[in-house]
């Protein structure tokens, strides 16, 4: 009896633990989902600032590629947020017009930026994963409707993992508590449940115990459900003695 609550309690335990780390899991790639999604939407944000600039330029004449203002425009908007590690600017071709690191110009952007930011629409945002830095943008359109460049927002992916690593430290920590919590509880109401199920066993071998005790003492070494078992043998075994007497009995009584 006691071997049987043992695994009892180990198979409840387990199925706690399962339970629990498989939510725990859940919540942290949810948490992740989201947490790059308002990361992307915080970064575009900035984005659209520089977007209507762009466009207060281009309606006061101004060529794309000669507005005189737009690079301490963009120095201003990357000092409005710490994520933000810099700001290119891109012609149609790949050719940085603009940018808030003075080294990177006049080179070109990656063909992996170039064909992600082609890909979208006027009102459609781009993304691209980066390992230590991801870049995210839009596109720019004159009143024509030509494509005529894009922005491009660079931020540390570093400070996005280190905010995931403290949520996922959190939700470790909160998963091992309710693990604990559920664990003690499943445990103690399948004691208070094998308590119960033990008095009935308990009394199915005493009833076995006054009918046959050398049988009764052999099916008891078996386990929990020995003496159950046993008994439930020796009922279908008279069941059947029954049968074959009023077999026999129906057999010399009936007429040849």
């Amino acid at each position: 009896m006691i071997s049987t609550k043992r695994r009892m309690i180990v198979v409840a335990t387990l199925v706690c633990a399962f339970a629990v780390g498989m939510s725990g899991l859940l919540n942290y790639f949810k948490y992740r989902s989201t947490m790059h999604r308002i990361v992307t939407e915080r970064v575009n944000a900035t984005g659209r600032s520089l977007e209507n600039s762009i466009y207060a330029s281009l309606r006061l004449g101004l060529q794309f590629a000669e507005i005189g203002t737009l690079p301490s425009t963009l120095q201003r908007e990357r000092a409005t947020d710490d994520v933000i590690t810099g700001i290119d600017i891109f012609d149609a071709e790949g050719a940085i017009l603009y940018t808030t690191d003075p080294g990177r110009a006049p080179a070109r952007v990656s063909q992996e930026w170039l064909s992600a930011a082609k890909k979208v629409g006027p009102e459609d945002t781009w993304f691209v994963d980066g390992t230590v830095e991801s870049a995210t943008g839009l596109s720019l359109d004159n009143d024509f409707g030509l494509r005529i460049g894009f922005i491009a927002l660079r931020y540390s992916n570093e400070r996005v993992q280190q905010s995931m690593y403290a949520a996922a430290r959190q939700i470790a920590i909160a998963s091992f508590a309710v693990f604990i919590v559920a664990a003690s509880l499943a445990s103690v109401a399948l004691l208070w449940v094998m308590r119960g199920l033990g008095r009935n066993v308990q009394f199915v071998e005493a009833a076995l115990q006054s009918v046959d005790p050398v049988r009764a003492s052999a099916a008891s070494k078996r386990g929990l459900f020995g003496p159950a078992l046993q008994r439930f043998l020796e009922t279908i075994r008279t069941a059947e003695t029954e049968i074959t007497s009023v077999r026999a009995s129906l057999r010399r009584g009936a007429p040849r």
